[in-house]
């Protein structure tokens, strides 16, 4: 896990990156590891009110979302 921010539009947005392995020694079916990230995630945002959400795969990047409203915690520049 790592803060940083992202900068986008005049937007600067306080992040926190998180980073995932397939662990070598018990590796998870692509499409089970995706799902339990997923629903990490969903859990993550659910529990920290977070609105957006971004999930970057190695062959895919989703959006999780619950508004498609801007969040008003963001910083306009």
């Amino acid at each position: 896990m790592s803060e940083c921010d992202i900068v986008f539009s005049g937007q600067v947005e306080p992040h926190l990156k998180l980073n995932f392995i397939n662990y070598p020694k018990f590796p998870l079916g692509e499409n089970l590891l995706k799902e339990t990230i997923e629903e990490l995630t969903k859990a993550l945002m659910k529990e920290f009110d977070q609105n957006r959400v971004v999930i970057e795969y190695l062959d895919e990047t989703i959006m999780l979302e619950v508004s498609e409203e801007i969040d008003p915690r963001i910083q306009q520049e």
